[in-house]
């Protein structure tokens, strides 16, 4: 207070900017393990109604599914304010992109055995780091960049084409998992967005670009497969928002190493339904590419460990 003045000096008002956004690794992690858990559930209902239905049309009830009871949520709490984001084009393009990547990945499990479709969509886990260093500037030392190359060598040695395993599968399934990292590294970008807003715009997009074809591939399922239908979106609706959540709180480079825990659901599925049992080549190449995942999360431990304590 100045003298011979009863007013208090005019402060600068403080910055309006919101807080910085802060990572959560272990919540992270776990939120990513439930995701896919989620999700093998839903590539195994997802492969039997392929069978009888054509790829788009499962990929269509996929998303409407979630969407109807999101959307009476909504409606019914007047919670529009959970759907506004900041990144418009970023949130249509994730829309339309995991739309499109949703419909080859079915067609990927249409054509080969989930133990191998999986293992070779762990590709994604390998590509994801690197296309987070070029587009996020996320860093990646020389132990991870060899830990990527270790694991293209699992996934050498795991791939050879064969009855069960066509060569047109394969490419597919590579194809998907290009898919897959490009939407990992665009989660991680909207890792500021609320959850709900992202899973609303990919379900949203998901029955709108496949409802374009519904009327030439679709046909009324039969009664038993209504369940099979309700158990896909349900578990793709869950696993898409523990998915979202889950880069939204830790580097792309870690969530997508979580991926590898699929395995486990592919083979307990191929066994199970189709009396499918994978072949050696398979769990020593998909061995591998996990023991390289196992090592990227132990040194994005280390770099998060040291990005704390010089925060501190």
């Amino acid at each position: 207070m100045t003298a011979g003045s009863g007013t208090p000096p005019a402060y600068p008002p403080l910055p309006a900017n919101p807080p910085a956004h802060k990572d959560n690794i272990m919540r992270g992690a776990c939120y990513a393990l439930i995701a896919y858990f989620f999700f093998g559930i839903m590539q195994g209902g997802a492969k039997i109604l392929s069978e009888t239905h054509h790829v788009i049309e499962v990929a269509f009830y996929r998303n409407l599914i979630p969407l109807i009871p999101f959307l009476i949520y909504v409606i019914i709490r007047k919670k529009w304010s959970i759907l506004k984001t900041n990144k418009p084009r970023a949130q249509i393009f994730r829309g339309i992109f995991g739309s499109i990547s949703l419909i080859i990945t079915f067609a990927t499990f249409h054509y080969l055995p989930l133990t191998t479709a999986t293992v070779i969509l762990f590709t994604a886990t390998i590509i994801t780091p690197a296309i987070a260093f070029f587009i996020l500037k996320e860093p990646i030392g020389i132990h991870r960049w060899s830990a990527i190359i270790i694991g293209l060598l699992g996934v050498i040695i795991m791939v050879r084409p064969s009855v069960d395993a066509p060569l047109f599968g394969i490419c597919l399934a590579f194809f998907t998992a290009c898919l897959w990292a490009i939407i990992n590294v665009t989660l991680r970008y909207l890792k500021t967005e609320p959850p709900l807003a992202i899973t609303f715009s990919f379900v949203l997009c998901g029955v709108l670009i496949p409802g374009l074809a519904m009327p030439f591939v679709a046909h009324m399922p039969a009664p038993d497969e209504w369940l099979l239908f309700l158990l896909v979106g349900i578990t793709g609706g869950l696993g898409q928002f523990f998915l979202t959540s889950a880069f939204s709180r830790a580097p792309a480079s870690l969530v997508s190493m979580f991926n590898y825990t699929g395995l486990i659901w592919a083979t307990l599925f191929d066994i199970a339904i189709w009396q499918d049992i994978p072949t050696l080549a398979v769990f020593v190449g998909g061995a591998i590419i996990m023991a390289s995942n196992f090592y990227i999360i132990h040194r994005e431990s280390l770099a998060e460990n040291r990005r704390n304590t010089t925060d501190v």
